[in-house]
């Protein structure tokens, strides 16, 4: 009877272990998986990052951009241009953001804006988009699939502790996948910092 009983405890004891390590592999194969964003691409000397879930007009609209700097020459009017282009796209843009406090744009922003340009933000586009860590989020949120520069016109701008002689005031038109009541008139205002443009100033 003894040599039964250490027999059934022993058969119990290997079952336990059986389910306990399907149970285990069964959690860890049905948890969703967290969204990781990697940088994939970055333009030397400027700073310009591509990251892994940059939607296909920022991408084609980042290599003009690369292409475009690459040149001995710039074209500064078209590097202002690509500059609101991929900024209009990248803030805009909210369907691919993982959480409200990936703000899109931030690489465009003159340093001395970045800041005020993030806490603005944060308390108006940004403030309602949900947590998608796991990818599983169900709010519908916008993607820009079109920018249109309606005018570019040099500027001298003049404000606070900021001046530039051959500055840019950009107008642009925002086309969306889906009409979300997001905004489709923006205006820009670019300077020069250091080798690069920026935006100072959105309307």
């Amino acid at each position: 009877m003894k040599k039964r009983k250490k027999n059934n405890s022993g058969k119990i004891i290997i079952l336990v272990v059986i389910v306990l390590v399907i149970a285990v592999i069964v959690f860890f194969h049905t948890r969703p998986k967290l969204v990781v964003v990697s940088v994939v691409d970055e333009i030397d000397g400027y700073n310009y990052k591509l990251e892994s879930n940059a939607t296909r007009i920022y991408r084609k609209y980042f290599k003009e951009l690369e292409d475009e700097l690459k040149d001995n020459k710039i074209d500064e009017e078209n590097y202002a241009k690509l500059i609101s282009k991929l900024f209009i796209i990248d803030f805009y843009t909210l369907n691919n953001k993982v959480t409200n406090k990936d703000i899109g744009g931030i690489g465009f922003i003159h340093s001395s804006r970045v800041d005020s340009f993030i806490h603005d933000a944060s308390n108006t586009i940004y403030k309602y988009v949900k947590n998608n860590l796991y990818g599983n989020r169900k709010q519908k949120l916008p993607e820009v699939n079109n920018v249109e520069i309606v005018s570019i016109d040099n500027i001298t701008y003049k404000k606070n502790d900021l001046k530039d002689d051959l500055g840019y005031n950009v107008k642009v038109k925002v086309g969306y996948v889906k009409n979300l009541d997001y905004p489709k008139d923006v205006e820009l205002t670019l300077i020069h910092e250091d080798n690069k443009l920026v935006i100072v100033e959105i309307k």
